[in-house]
């Protein structure tokens, strides 16, 4: 249950981090990431909130040990689908995250990557019932 709650708790985290992003672009002219329009902070505040919807909805599902199974199941679906997504941005990476190295550009993508479907593969398999 550790791994559900702290993955609940990093996705909440993020979510918050996530979700200020088109706040700092409009009141503080920060780009969170070098040349993001405000197209692309508004849409990272939209995933920021989804994220940290998900993320307290994992926190609160804790407790309830019924629903956990549901909730693992389509958080596992959640993350495949986000590693399959990853593993496509690997060949664009250097077009992603043109302010980086372009090995540090695709490294980010084979990491993220990874560590999703690990994560993925565990909340399809460990919280069957």
């Amino acid at each position: 249950m550790t791994l559900f709650i702290n993955t609940g708790r990093a996705l909440a985290l993020l979510g918050v981090l996530f979700f200020t992003a088109i706040f700092l672009k409009v009141f503080f002219q920060f780009d969170v990431l070098p040349g993001f329009s405000y197209l692309s902070s508004y849409l990272m505040s939209f995933s920021g909130a989804l994220l940290l919807a998900w993320g307290v909805l994992m926190i609160k599902t804790a407790e309830q040990k019924e629903f956990v199974p549901i909730v693992a199941y389509t958080t596992g679906v959640m993350l495949v689908l986000s590693a399959i997504m990853r593993i496509v941005a690997i060949f664009v990476a250097p077009q992603t995250f043109e302010f980086l190295p372009t090995i540090i550009a695709q490294i980010i993508p084979i990491t993220e990557s990874g560590l999703f479907i690990t994560l993925g593969v565990i909340f399809l398999t460990r919280y069957k019932n």
